[in-house]
């Protein structure tokens, strides 16, 4: 018989209710157990999985659980927060809420007899998943945080938008801290294989072809509209903006 994936979610407010519906409706996991201390929450959120499981194409249970609980899991995910703290938009406000609340329950993560892969969310993201990885003590390689994976999908995003150039095809990176230090190295940057330069290049080479089909047609108006979209848009709000 298959062994079950089993995923913990520690942490049912805004992003951990999502991860938990993602899981579900992905079919990523075939159990999930999850943990708040907020019971009436944790019910509501078990609830409604339990009934959006009802119609999905493949099987996944759901129920509400303890700490202790979490030793039967291949996977957790830490996502305890509080969300009005992110009104002063510094992370590191949350740090007054999230370190206390991990260091009250690691040791118990821990006593589970937990022994798979932790994935914290939880900000200030890099010192959470510091904390976790001493209190829970799991080797070397099985605590991560999500750093700046999402900031990075935000930068492809407005890259993909500014360029109109499909996602799939742009290649880039936000490195440092999730937070106010991170930084995008445009050298690592390319648009369908090329680098920032050679994409630049690439454009104006587009719009002269189309520059000398528009003065073949006439379109003398078109041509003007063309070099004024290409140095405010392309070259003034993106490729300048970037060197």
């Amino acid at each position: 018989m298959m062994k079950k994936r089993i995923v913990g979610v520690i942490g049912l407010g805004h992003v951990g209710a999502h991860v938990a519906y993602a899981l579900a409706v992905q079919g990523i996991a075939d159990e999930l157990i999850l943990v708040d201390q907020k019971e009436q929450k944790l019910a509501s959120e078990v609830q409604d999985l339990r009934d959006a499981a009802a119609y999905l194409p493949h099987r996944v249970t759901v129920r509400a659980g303890d700490f202790a609980d979490l030793g039967e899991c291949d996977v957790i995910v830490n996502s305890v927060g509080k969300i009005e703290l992110l009104e002063t938009h510094d992370r590191l406000t949350e740090m007054d809420f999230t370190i206390p609340a991990v260091r009250s329950y690691a040791h118990k993560i821990k006593e589970s007899g937990f022994d798979g892969v932790l994935i914290n969310i939880t900000n200030p993201c890099d010192i959470v998943t510091r904390e976790l990885a001493l209190g829970v003590g799991l080797p070397r390689g099985r605590v991560f945080g999500t750093g700046t994976g999402l900031d990075t999908s935000r930068l492809l995003s407005a890259l993909a938008r500014q360029t109109g150039i499909d996602h799939k095809s742009i290649t880039c990176y936000m490195l440092g801290e999730h937070g106010s230090q991170q930084f995008a190295p445009w050298s690592c940057v390319s648009f369908k294989g090329m680098p920032l330069d050679k994409w630049a290049v690439t454009r104006l080479n587009t719009l002269i072809e189309k520059v000398f089909a528009a003065y073949d047609n006439y379109e003398f108006h078109v041509v003007s509209h063309m070099i004024n979209d290409f140095c405010v848009v392309e070259l003034s709000s993106f490729y300048l903006d970037i060197i």
